[in-house]
């Protein structure tokens, strides 16, 4: 199943690193209604179009509350998911104080495959986050192909123990299950000890004015994320709603329309 999940922040003249909430006016400047129109229209492959003829999709709040989504898409990793990671950050764990990838390397692999959704933190510095949520998704064996596509000004923010060899730009994810993680004290020790490597995952990292979609979408995640995004940009999400067939907006909490999304991860 080829999924896009794009995150408002992509749409900015700047990437805001920090969750700035509660949003406060700002002098950064979201995309004109066209230039989305033509990034959906003309890079990504989609068209407007009756809502039968749309992809399905879901809007929500926070990024992960797509975690989530991503597992009833994937039945639980039966059925494996292309992904293209549409943001101004990888969502992979590279936050400051974020130990993901500690839990992930030496706990989480440790479990079957089936087993691993159920059992991702949710308190302390490795809980589940919108900063990491695409690295346990990864965890779990759901995605089969992953393209992050990145803003201008995104910099450097992989996570290299995710990577083969400790190496983001060979294109290959490979995440290992390392016992004694937690001992290391560097990238030489950690290459060193004893180790079982998951199955590999093509990877690409494209700038946003560079991508195009090599095959049509069938499922699209736009995420607001108010923490990272100014008000302004609010006004481009119902733009998507000509491309995307979301369903009842009410209910999934669309600016304006009055509720907020459960995030419990409905695929519909």
């Amino acid at each position: 199943m080829n999924i896009a999940d794009i995150d408002l922040d992509i749409f900015l003249d700047d990437v805001c690193s920090l969750d700035r909430r509660p949003r406060a006016p700002s002098t950064t400047r979201p995309w004109t209604g066209e230039q989305l129109r033509r990034f959906l229209e003309d890079q990504c492959g989609l068209k407007r179009a009756l809502s039968s003829s749309r992809p399905k999709g879901r809007f929500v709040v926070h990024h992960d509350e797509a975690f989530p989504i991503l597992n009833v898409l994937s039945q639980n990793g039966a059925v494996p998911l292309t992904l293209t990671h549409i943001d101004a950050h990888s969502d992979l764990g590279t936050g400051v104080g974020d130990l993901s990838w500690k839990d992930i390397g030496g706990r989480l692999l440790a479990l079957t495959p089936k087993e691993r959704a159920a059992a991702i933190p949710h308190h302390g510095m490795e809980r589940i986050s919108a900063a990491n949520y695409l690295s346990y998704a990864l965890a779990c064996r759901w995605l089969r192909m992953l393209t992050y596509v990145h803003h201008a000004h995104s910099g450097d923010d992989l996570m290299p123990f995710f990577f083969r060899d400790f190496d983001p730009a060979c294109g290959i994810m490979e995440l290992r299950y390392v016992p004694r993680v937690h001992d290391v004290r560097s990238r030489e020790e950690l290459l060193a000890l004893p180790h079982i490597l998951e199955p590999p995952i093509p990877f690409q990292k494209v700038p946003v004015e560079a991508y195009r979609a090599a095959e049509l979408f069938e499922y699209v995640i736009l995420c607001q994320s108010p923490g990272y995004t100014p008000a302004e940009a609010d006004t481009l999400i119902p733009i998507f709603q000509d491309y995307v067939d979301f369903g009842d907006v009410r209910a999934q909490g669309f600016p304006g329309s009055g509720s907020l999304p459960s995030g419990k991860g409905e695929a519909q």
